[in-house]
């Protein structure tokens, strides 16, 4: 997979669109298009945030890592109690389901209940 399918497949994947992983990313949407187009190549500080955004490497966005591997999330907030114990659970899931779990997470998000 090329840097710029990588970094589509992210997006798609986290159920952002362009203009929503911009903002987060501080990074216009039009640079986000050329990065996933691949008529512009990332500067490291773009990729760096692409990394920490995703949790993941540098190396996996660039290709030299084929597997994901999920970095640990910096964050200077301790976990609330309901999200210690969501962690707890999700821990102690088989791999079936914890994929099951996180797609349907994803229609969750999505779903017009959430925007109330």
């Amino acid at each position: 997979m090329t840097i710029n399918e990588r970094l589509k497949y992210l997006r798609k994947e986290s159920g952002l669109t362009q203009t929503e992983l911009s903002k987060s990313l501080k990074i216009g949407q039009t640079t986000i298009a050329a990065y996933e187009n691949g008529t512009h190549d990332p500067q490291i500080f773009s990729l760096m945030a692409y990394a920490d955004f995703f949790g993941c490497s540098v190396d996996y966005l660039l290709g030299r890592e084929e597997d994901f591997v999920s970095m640990p999330v910096v964050t200077n907030e301790p976990l609330t109690k309901s999200e210690k114990q969501l962690l707890e659970i999700y821990r102690s899931l088989t791999e079936e389901l914890r994929t099951l779990l996180i797609e349907q997470a994803k229609v969750i998000k999505n779903s017009e209940l959430n925007s109330r």
